[in-house]
């Protein structure tokens, strides 16, 4: 699916300043930032403000006007809105920048792969939000900058994506390399900051839970912008999709973009993606293969130990939590203890007990007796002669993409509605790109 489209629209000339030569001889054009203001109404904000005049008669005057990054509404969640004046290094444009899935489901646990449909609902929250400032700007010519390509595997257990994210942690291939600051639990960077493409792997039941939990939180002290998008990420249905997800993200940037042949122009790369895909092929699916390619050939060969004792698991944490003071539920305790048992599995009984020192017993039998109290006998311990060697398997039978199963069987593909508005004439997207 497209998690994430970046496109950014040019201005009509008329609304351009007299060009300014750089050092090297180039021509750079400038925004006229108060008409911004005054025939598009966007509000604006100002670097330096004086104050003139005395008593009564105080007048402001303003220096270096600029637009800050505004959100623009949606039936759903909002999209990011900026304007950019112009410099050597960029043309004068305003960028948007959203998740298609979001803006029009209200969620991204899955969605399209059309960038048609995510543009044409950018497109047109733009022009609802200030249809004169639309008019100032040559929509033709809107170019396509970045796209955010995901697809997602499905672990049996939340312990066991755990798992797999840790165990990505240490992998590296050609130039895919995770990133040195990896602290988070749930997710693993490769290679930030590239001008070509950014890539990470992350829990979506983890993400979407937090999400789901802010919004509340904002709920609850009166703020009721969310309530649609909080009645949508409530269905139960959709919490259990997301559970368990890996989900891999590649954010391919202009310059990997053009690795495919995509076009800049905007309505041209929705036609490429058209044509690309007559013969049943899936332009998305192709551009996000070949980003991770290097990280499933570094997969190649390796193993995991893979945690089969959910039963267990769900045992100690039904016995073992603790209510914060907000009303959430913590298990670090069922942790802590399901980690123990896993060392008995793993090593032994007998080896674990001798790891610890004759001071050190009683951390051993604190730990033991938790597991005794939901119903394991002391002899079915003593018992355990280390097996671990049983449970391990090849990572990538683990992170398994299934393309066929990213979505729900009934799930619906949004269709892109007639815009002939934004155009002034009788053309809609789907002719311009069909």
């Amino acid at each position: 699916m497209i998690d994430m489209l970046k496109i950014s629209i040019p201005f009509k000339q008329d609304y351009l300043l007299e060009t300014q030569q750089s050092s090297k001889g180039e021509f750079v054009s400038y925004v006229d930032i108060r008409a911004c203001s005054l025939i598009g109404g966007v509000g604006l904000e100002a670097k330096s403000i004086f104050f003139t005049g005395s008593g009564s008669q105080d007048e402001l005057e303003v220096a270096d006007l600029r637009h800050p990054y505004q959100t623009l509404p949606t039936s759903f969640t909002g999209i990011a809105f900026k304007i950019f004046q112009g410099t050597k290094l960029r043309d004068a444009c305003v960028e948007l920048k959203a998740s298609p899935a979001k803006i029009l489901q209200g969620h991204n646990v899955y969605g399209s792969t059309q960038m048609v449909v995510g543009s044409y609902e950018m497109l047109m929250a733009l022009y609802h939000a200030y249809p004169d400032f639309y008019e100032m700007l040559d929509i033709y010519r809107t170019t396509l900058d970045a796209i955010d390509c995901t697809f997602s595997a499905r672990a049996k257990t939340d312990l066991q994506a755990k798992q797999v994210i840790g165990q990505l942690k240490s992998v590296s291939n050609k130039h895919m390399r995770a990133s040195v600051r990896n602290e988070h639990e749930t997710t693993c960077y490769f290679s930030r900051g590239s001008r070509h493409v950014d890539r990470k792997a992350y829990l979506k039941g983890c993400e979407f839970n937090r999400q789901l939990n802010s919004l509340r939180s904002l709920q609850e002290k009166g703020d009721r912008t969310h309530d649609r998008v909080i009645d949508v990420m409530s269905n139960p249905e959709l919490i259990n999709f997301a559970r368990n997800l890996i989900r891999f993200e590649a954010s391919a940037k202009r310059r990997y973009l053009d690795e495919f042949n995509i076009p800049k122009n905007l309505f041209e790369a929705c036609r490429f993606q058209l044509e690309y895909e007559k013969d049943g092929r899936c332009l998305i699916k192709d551009i996000w293969i070949k980003a991770f390619s290097p990280l499933m050939e570094a997969l190649e060969g390796q193993k995991m130990n893979i945690f089969n004792d959910e039963q267990v698991h769900n045992t100690l944490k039904k016995e073992f939590f603790t209510v914060t003071k907000k009303g959430n539920i913590t298990y670090s305790k069922a942790d802590r203890i399901f980690r123990f048992y896993r060392s008995l599995v793993s090593d032994g009984y007998h080896a674990v007990f001798d790891s610890f020192s004759k001071s050190n017993k009683k951390s051993f039998y604190n730990q033991l007796n938790p597991l005794l109290e939901v119903g394991f006998s002391k002899a079915q311990l003593q018992n355990l002669k280390g097996h671990g060697k049983d449970n391990v398997v090849p990572l990538l039978q683990v992170i398994e993409i299934d393309f066929s199963q990213q979505r729900p069987s009934d799930w619906i593909e949004p269709q892109a509605g007639d815009i002939t508005k934004l155009y002034g004439q009788e053309d809609s997207v789907i002719s311009l790109v069909a």
